[in-house]
């Protein structure tokens, strides 16, 4: 192999390794707010910053179906997002997610952090739904880091982000 082309296994390998690393980040981030501002501030704060951060990114890929010419659907969110799904790879079984994966390790020694965890799937996940698409939410019925074996969603129209209202949006 030349220094050019990389095995999809060290390609995989690489990107879940980076995902771990961010899983890491985020635990860290998380645990110091807990210890400095207690759990219920820690858990306001997490989910403003994963909000605030999740509008980002459906507003990049509003961006880029518009230029694209592609529908604004739930069914083209997967498409259009800037995760790095080679690092999802299903031959991991449970552990498919890479966060999940950490986070599942993090949830062991830390049970506190499993709200955390959550947390982060379900404003990430909700509010790119809800942005992006402008008439639709989303709701995880299954997640790993809850002790399900895989995670599972579903998207559905929603009068209420038709009008504007979103699930996790701050309200002061």
């Amino acid at each position: 192999m030349d220094e050019k082309t990389v095995s999809k296994e060290r390609a995989v390998a690489e990107v879940r390794n980076m995902a771990f690393q961010f899983a890491d980040l985020y635990f860290a981030f998380v645990k110091v707010l807990r210890d400095r501002y207690g759990e219920d501030e820690a858990f306001d704060i997490a989910q403003r910053v994963l909000y605030m951060r999740a509008v980002e990114r459906a507003e990049k890929m509003i961006r880029k179906a518009e230029a694209e010419g592609t529908a604004r659907i739930p069914e083209n969110i997967n498409r259009l997002s800037d995760v790095s799904y080679l690092g999802w790879d299903s031959s991991f079984g449970i552990e498919t997610c890479p966060y999940g994966a950490q986070w599942n390790k993090r949830i062991e020694e830390a049970p506190w952090f499993r709200r955390f965890a959550s947390l982060y799937c379900d404003v990430t996940d909700t509010t790119i739904a809800e942005v992006f698409t402008a008439d639709s939410s989303h709701k995880l019925y299954r997640n790993v880091v809850l002790g399900d074996d895989s995670c599972e969603r579903t998207y559905y129209p929603s009068e209420e982000v038709k009008s504007g209202k979103r699930t996790y949006e701050p309200t002061t």
